[in-house]
């Protein structure tokens, strides 16, 4: 996904509103911060930009994000294998979420909530950016679904590889 050239982001103005609620910088940062602080307790180091990506189109698309497992043992690769059908058109959903997930990181470190570890990996910032309880009571199951997987992913995928191999596993290519 690096290196890859990836479409510009309209301006907010012109978003069709779904996508403008979906993907707007706050939410994405606020998934990925959920994201990078559960992959950070197996994985000090920190969590890989290619993996966040991954992460949050796999629980951004409900065909996805409803078939996941619910529990870290179940083995990524062969989770994978029983859902191949989830990877057609996977890697063409990831490369289009790229833009926005920049976006929402660049939010992130602009608010202190992320951070820049060791190589190309993010860590938590010096602030939090969970979502607050009456965020979650007012919210739609779907939103409260978003988040609990993206969580989810970030204690599986740190249990289930390196970067490369599970990107691999995804079809996302580097």
């Amino acid at each position: 996904m690096t290196g890859v050239a990836v479409a510009r982001l309209e301006p907010w103005i012109r978003r069709p509103s779904e996508e403008a609620n979906l993907f707007n910088p706050a939410f994405l940062c606020g998934l990925t911060y959920e994201f990078v602080k559960d992959y950070a307790k197996e994985q000090e180091a920190g969590a890989p930009l290619m993996l966040i990506a991954i992460a949050l189109t796999a629980c951004l698309h409900r065909g996805s994000r409803e078939r996941l497992p619910h529990s870290t043992v179940s083995a990524l690769y062969g989770w994978l294998q029983e859902s191949e059908d989830l990877l057609v058109g996977f890697s063409d959903r990831a490369r289009n979420v790229v833009p926005y997930v920049k976006q929402a990181i660049m939010f992130g470190m602009s608010l202190d909530v992320l951070a820049v570890g060791e190589g190309h990996r993010f860590i938590l910032g010096a602030k939090r950016a969970t979502f607050p309880k009456g965020f979650l009571e007012d919210t739609t199951p779907e939103t409260k679904e978003i988040i609990e997987r993206s969580k989810f992913l970030g204690r599986w995928f740190a249990k289930s590889g390196s970067e490369v191999s599970i990107a691999a596993a995804w079809g996302v290519k580097p």
